[in-house]
């Protein structure tokens, strides 16, 4: 490695690969942390034991670690008796707030482990794309709030389901449209969250029955800081039956907000990185099942890495719904999330977050969908391979989603293929639409979703095992 040609991430990496192996030769070091400043600067903590040798210790880190150039500075700060209590308070801190490593290294072969060394990086943004990873905020059960116990009511609620994509104008805010419009004609409530908070769409495409709300999910967010806020204050409802039918079910929607003149500057206010344990999108998800009672609920995100679109991949959802196309900038960056919701999760023994996978903007040209159809299956293979199934043989109990899995049709490889419609191009109402989000592809998507959670009779017994 290059001292002018080495970047942040391949000089972390070798940092921890150096560090484990100095840990599994020096078992008197008892523990360390690899940290990282703001500056991308590498820095490492030590905790000794009685007798060890801090000089060779001490040598053999800077000496390894060398090879990680400007990211080096030296900086070893080293725990032991002699250390003042301020410090031994920074040092602890900073191993509590840590992670575990990666089991992977960065060229594919395993590394020794030990669960002696964690990583603690200081971040400005993004905090919710870091390996932090967090469980749902509750179980889901369809018809959860029907005859449910004292017991269950902190533990059960409806489910959560994430709508994502990479690239935006992929059609999908039109696909949680018409989960959300066939659900309410099953007679469910169904509660939709644009936290597209920089493009927003779903709460136009979704419009209110007559009126509307002036205010939004980042009202919320802004006014939830200075007190106490009822939900309903932020939502409008659809019940016209052209949309919802005549079963009794209805749609509530929190839109982002009103797209006014005021709306970047609430925007550029708000506050989106995780503190701590605190999830910013937790308590509308809290509110939304106490005051709202929904059956299901639906969360349009924005696209690309953004810190949005973070806080809905860690965890937090019961279902991922992730759109792809065959553009190589769509897959790249697809795959990433796969890894974030699969491998990642499983390193730090998690189960694989649950995730559907749609082939979206498909074109109906027979020579391109000849071309089109094989190549972005044969991606899925690749990536699912890679960097979400774990090993039937590693797997007895079917815990994870795993080799043996591949092939059924509610598991992640069985992509669902949603075609371009040169009519949706334009169209001045969803009403207008109405019957297409009711067929072909977006039924087959939304049967699919209820095959996740059991919820309907449609799903004819097909469940994950």
């Amino acid at each position: 490695m290059g001292d002018a040609s080495i970047d942040l991430g391949h000089a972390r990496q070798h940092a921890i690969d150096a560090l484990l192996k100095i840990l599994h030769d020096e078992p008197s070091i008892e523990k360390a942390v690899l940290g990282q400043d703001l500056f991308g600067l590498l820095r490492v903590i030590l905790w000794l034991g009685s007798g060890a040798d801090e000089t060779g210790i001490r040598s053999r880190i800077t000496q390894a670690l060398g090879p990680c150039g400007r990211f080096w500075e030296g900086e070893i700060w080293v725990s032991n008796e002699e250390t003042s209590f301020a410090d031994n308070r920074v040092y602890s801190a900073a191993w509590e707030e840590g992670f575990e490593v990666p089991g992977i290294h960065e060229d594919g072969h395993d590394v020794p482990l030990t669960d002696r060394l964690r990583i603690d990086d200081r971040t400005r943004t993004r905090t919710a794309w870091l390996p932090r990873f967090r469980e749902p905020v509750w179980t889901p059960r369809h018809g959860w709030n029907e005859g449910k116990s004292t017991d269950e009511e902190a533990t059960v609620g409806p489910p959560v389901v994430v709508f994502y994509s990479f690239k935006g104008g992929v059609g999908r805010t039109t696909a949680l449209a018409a989960m959300a419009i066939q659900l309410a004609r099953m007679g469910e409530r169904v509660f939709v969250v644009d936290v597209d908070l920089d493009a927003p769409g779903a709460g136009t495409l979704l419009s209110p029955d007559e009126g509307g709300v002036t205010r939004g999910l980042v009202d919320y967010l802004l006014d939830a800081q200075l007190g106490d806020v009822d939900i309903n204050d932020y939502v409008h409802r659809i019940r016209r039956e052209k949309l919802v039918g005549d079963e009794g079910g209805e749609v509530i929607v929190m839109p982002a907000g009103s797209v006014d003149e005021h709306y970047l500057m609430k925007l550029a206010r708000l506050d989106l990185e995780i503190r701590g344990t605190h999830h910013p999108l937790e308590h509308v998800l809290h509110a939304a099942r106490a005051k709202l009672e929904p059956d299901w609920i639906l969360i349009d995100s924005r696209a690309g890495l953004s810190p949005a679109a973070g806080l809905l991949l860690d965890g937090i959802a019961h279902l991922h719904v992730l759109f792809a196309t065959s553009s190589a900038q769509s897959q790249l960056g697809i795959a990433q999330v796969i890894r974030s919701l699969g491998a990642e999760r499983i390193r730090r023994d998690y189960e694989q977050a649950n995730v559907i996978v749609v082939h979206a903007m498909l074109v109906d040209i027979a020579d391109v969908e000849k071309l089109a159809r094989p190549q972005f299956h044969a991606w899925l293979d690749e990536v699912l391979e890679a960097q979400y199934w774990v090993t039937k043989e590693s797997d007895p109990e079917d815990s994870y989603w795993n080799t043996g899995d591949d092939g059924k049709q509610d598991a992640p490889g069985d992509a669902i293929e949603i075609p371009y419609r040169y009519r949706f191009a334009f169209f001045s109402s969803v009403d207008d639409v109405v019957l297409d989000l009711l067929e072909g592809p977006y039924k087959a998507l939304g049967r699919r979703v209820l095959m996740q959670f059991a919820a309907a009779e449609a799903v004819d017994g097909s469940e994950r095992g």
